[in-house]
């Protein structure tokens, strides 16, 4: 159990009472671009012609199809992603994708439409710039802020980048050289970082992967090693650099300050309190399963995103193909797709998924996957 969390949903509960690999493909619903739209298009962020409280899994943009893999703008069905990983939505209903294969950072209004915010596609390198003047080595995950600017992992070049909402890419921390040094910006040293996100106060958290660290980058540039032992895989709970983690790929963050560490090497989700103190809340070290229940008997695998909503975590359990929920007790539920089976079928849940890596929540309160070569959204079950 989270007591903090416990605490502050107890409170709430009495201020309102006193005011008031190469896989098959399976196909669920089957959806191309030209003459035949879409069944029930999806509007993002709301769907006038959906009823309040319907579930399941929908397309956003991307196609299923034997030649539907590459890079390509456009809009609906007629884009086409290559190999999404994070993805991150703005206030404004925006969702913003990371494409390590083609190097590059893609934005989806709410209409669906599909453009390249940064980058060029297959032009691997390290350049701050304007839009596709700018380059990258395996951009992984992303987080936005409320102006509209994303943050990014540049995990091959293993520095944290920034783009502006028009486009200008900045570097906002690393050399470029893989390494863990604590310092200022460009000073300081990463490792092949992936997990990002930024917190109410204006830090960024960095899973920082290939040190087996998660580092904190302040709003002055500062960059400080919070929890785990640089070049050590391990798990551990404890306090600081007594914790130890392996390959962590992903972090979320909650409105009070926690933040939570998807540990992929150990398929375990972790949780760092204020204090700087680790704890498990889901799976067991080294053991690849897929069990719901409580942190000592759930399992998953090889997990690779995370989103926060409230008090609920969601989770990408990529080697499962599932999204699972934890909730304030720290129970672990499946809410999408089948363990076990990699495949696409959109419509009622549970659905199919196929090695989903990133998920977001929005801001109607659904939440937007990648998966396969598409991008996804999820309505579950509450």
């Amino acid at each position: 159990m989270r007591p903090l969390l416990r605490c502050a949903a107890l409170l709430a509960a009495l201020v309102l009472a006193s005011c008031g690999g190469d896989v098959g493909i399976g196909i669920g619903v089957v959806w191309h671009g030209g003459d035949h739209p879409w069944p029930n298009h999806p509007d993002w962020p709301s769907w006038p012609d959906r009823p309040q409280g319907a579930t399941g899994l929908f397309p956003i943009a991307g196609d299923v199809c034997g030649v539907c893999t590459g890079s390509t703008d456009g809009t609906g069905s007629a884009a086409r992603f290559n190999a999404p990983e994070g993805i991150a939505a703005d206030t404004a209903g925006n969702l913003y994708v990371a494409e390590p294969a083609s190097a590059t950072v893609r934005k989806l209004t709410p209409q669906g439409a599909v453009t390249t915010l940064a980058g060029a596609r297959g032009a691997v390198g390290y350049a701050d710039g304007d839009g596709n003047a700018a380059r990258f080595n395996q951009p992984s995950r992303l987080s936005a802020d409320a102006q509209g600017n994303v943050y990014l992992t540049d995990t091959g070049n293993s520095v944290v980048r920034k783009i502006t909402p028009a486009g200008a890419v900045g570097t906002v921390a690393g050399n470029g050289i893989c390494g863990s040094l604590d310092g200022r910006a460009t000073g300081a040293q990463f490792c092949s970082p992936k997990g990002i996100v930024l917190d109410r106060r204006g830090n960024l958290w960095i899973a920082d992967t290939g040190n087996h660290t998660v580092r904190r980058i302040d709003i002055a540039g500062n960059v400080t090693t919070v929890a785990g032992s640089p070049g050590v895989c391990g798990s551990a709970d404890g306090r600081g650099g007594t914790a130890r983690f392996c390959n962590p790929q992903d972090v979320g963050v909650d409105e009070w300050d926690n933040v939570y560490v998807v540990d992929t090497g150990n398929s375990t989700i972790r949780m760092i309190k204020p204090n700087g103190e680790v704890s498990t809340l889901a799976g067991q070290a080294g053991q690849c399963g897929a069990a719901d229940g409580s942190p000592t008997v759930s399992r998953l695998c090889a997990p690779g995103g995370i989103a926060v909503e409230g008090n609920d975590l969601y989770i990408a359990d990529t080697g499962n193909a599932t999204i699972r929920r934890i909730n304030l007790d720290n129970v672990t539920s499946t809410v999408a797709g089948v363990a076990g089976r990699q495949g696409i079928a959109l419509g009622a849940l549970p659905g199919g998924l196929d090695r989903p890596v990133g998920v977001a929540r929005a801001p109607d309160g659904s939440f937007a996957l990648t998966t396969h070569n598409l991008v996804v959204k999820l309505l579950p079950a509450k």
